[in-house]
């Protein structure tokens, strides 16, 4: 009940800040403005999907903590229907007075019973971003499973999450322990057989530190998965660096997960061998320290005759007008922000034990800073069994 206090005074002062919480829009936000921001955010969201090869969701989304509507409405011009669930009545009250999707679009209350109302296996896309950080980690849990329960078999769920304060270490580029150079890099997804001379496309890799030891950017400098193009007998050396997906600031032992990385084709057609490995850069290829890399071939053909043509390009959706006075202007003389907004967290090893209990695979992972500069937060894109 306190939670819900808390967030029903913002939601009466300021709740578009209360929502996003950028310095010079205290009291300032266009409503206008503040709704394009949901369409963009879902419209990345999508494109990512693609990118990541994922079933794009169509049937029904859930967007969990939705303020007031700002990705429910977004999720809406991509879902037959979509629901908006947060704790604060005031909130969802302003949701209401701004559905432009009645017809689709409902809104409900978490405050009383959660989101016991919904039926199991309803959705087919669950969405929470900068909703769970301001959760305890306790009733965070309860949720992440309660996901698992309304999530239908193959559905989508994404969520942004803490994972734990940011090393104080100063960053600096160092070998780590020879030792530490063992690494297992596997196709998550098949990559494409052909692509067009020139293009970008991306493959999918499940990439795991097989050394005993952690491998930590903090201490020792930045380590990326990268690639190099060799000839059709794979001898042959064409383009030294190419591609770089960072790898996670800290991988401790034993540690899997999918990275995905963009490649782009030589302007040549021809037939290929692409050859993935890690690099921690100005020290070392893993290669170079005795680890195996991961090779494939491929044709890259002339771009009328691709096989492979990559993502759909990133698709935004017009926004319905949205008057300023749809919502109370907020008070003239707000304070300054205290910054008071509360940050919790859960460990990612934790998160990542919750969703193999249920069944579930860990599609992709990123990093983020969403929770601010002195917090580490992942978003876990995260496909149910079935």
């Amino acid at each position: 009940m306190d939670s819900q206090r808390y967030w029903d005074d913002h939601a009466a002062t300021d709740p578009l800040w209360a929502v996003l919480s950028f310095p010079d829009k205290r009291g300032r936000w266009n409503l206008q403005e503040f709704m394009k921001t949901g369409e963009r955010e879902i419209a990345l969201l999508f494109h990512r999907f693609s990118e990541l090869q994922l079933k794009l969701p169509s049937r029904r989304a859930l967007d969990f903590g939705c303020g007031v509507g700002r990705l429910t409405q977004a999720l809406a011009r991509r879902h037959d229907s979509a629901i908006g669930a947060d704790i604060s009545p005031v909130m969802i009250g302003h949701a209401r007075a701004l559905n432009r999707y009645p017809g689709r679009v409902d809104y409900i209350c978490t405050a009383e019973r959660g989101l016991d109302s919904l039926p199991s296996a309803s959705f087919d896309c669950i969405y929470s971003n900068i909703v769970l950080q301001h959760v305890v980690p306790e009733l965070s849990v309860q949720y992440l499973k309660e996901f698992f329960r309304l999530l239908e078999p193959g559905g989508l769920l994404v969520f942004q999450l803490p994972s734990h304060r940011d090393s104080t270490i100063d960053a600096e580029i160092k070998p780590m322990p020879d030792a530490a150079y063992r690494a297992s890099v596997e196709f998550a997804l098949p990559p494409p057989s052909s692509v067009a001379a020139g293009s970008n496309f991306n493959i999918t890799l499940r990439v795991r530190n097989a050394s005993g030891k952690e491998w930590s950017q903090p201490k020792f400098g930045p380590l990326a998965v990268g690639n190099h193009w060799l000839d059709a007998t794979g001898e042959l050396m064409m383009t030294q660096d190419d591609g770089r997906a960072p790898l996670l600031q800290i991988v401790p032992p034993g540690l899997e997960w999918p990275v995905l990385i963009t490649l782009r084709a030589p302007a040549s057609a021809g037939r290929y061998v692409v050859e993935v490995d890690l690099v921690h850069e100005g020290i070392s290829w893993w290669a170079h320290k005795g680890s195996p890399t991961l090779r494939f071939t491929i044709d890259v053909v002339e771009s009328t005759a691709a096989a492979h043509t990559g993502p759909a390009p990133m698709r935004e959706y017009p926004v319905p007008h949205y008057p300023e006075d749809a919502l109370p202007a907020p008070p003239k003389n707000l304070p300054p922000s205290s910054g008071d907004f509360p940050i919790y967290g859960i460990p990612r090893d934790e998160v990542i034990d919750i969703v193999r209990a249920h069944g579930a695979r860990l599609a992709y992972l990123e990093e983020d800073r969403r929770a601010g500069p002195e917090w580490v937060s992942y978003r876990y894109f995260v496909t149910a069994s079935g």
